[in-house]
Formats: C-alpha cells, structure tokens, sequence
C-alpha cells in the first residue's frame, strides 16, 4: 500500500472519528433539554384493587415457576448456528473485499 493510499484512509478515519464525537456532544444536551415532568401513574389504584380482589379457579391452584435454563444462548444448537452463520457472513465480507476486482477512489 502506497503512501497516499494510506494518507486517504487515515484522512478517512480521522473523519469518522471527528463526525462521530460532534454527533454524541450534540445529542446530550438534547436529550437532557427533553426530561419533562415525571408522568402520572397509568393505573388507578382503584383499578388494581378490582383486579387483585377478584381471582378465579386458575389462580388459585399453584404451579412450580420455571426455573431459568443455566445454559448460555450461545451454547445451544440455535446460538451455535448463529455462530456458524456470522463466522460464515464475515469471512465472507472479508474475501469479498479483499478480492473485489474494481480497483479505485470510486467504487
């Protein structure tokens, strides 16, 4: 890689960063500028009280809460495929670009 080629993508790089940092202090003082009032409770108490007051057949017969799975996502046959799939997806970007045939500033 030549040193102008490198040049341009420092440039490029140098760019993204300046945009990236002007956009996040932009946007903090516009988020903390639209903090209203806290809101109103959805519900009345009246409300939850009706439905906590009446219960049914169902409700009163307990069942076991499921227990949460110790297993991770990523370890089970979809999170492996998910692997696979991103390994695969990635691998091939990478081919793609390294071997992509048109070769300029505009591509």
């Amino acid at each position: 890689m030549d040193n102008r080629r490198r040049h341009e993508y420092v440039l490029r790089f140098a760019g993204v960063g300046l945009m990236t940092a002007l956009l996040a202090t932009a946007v903090s003082p516009a988020m903390a500028a639209s903090q209203g009032p806290p809101a109103s409770p959805s519900f009345s108490t009246r409300s939850i009280a009706k439905v906590v007051s009446t219960k049914t057949a169902a409700d009163a017969v307990t069942t076991a809460p499921k227990q949460p799975s110790d297993r991770s996502f990523f370890k089970t046959k979809t999170g492996m495929l998910v692997i696979a799939v991103m390994a695969a997806g990635t691998g091939y970007a990478l081919y793609s670009a390294k071997e992509d045939r048109i070769r300029g500033s505009i591509r």
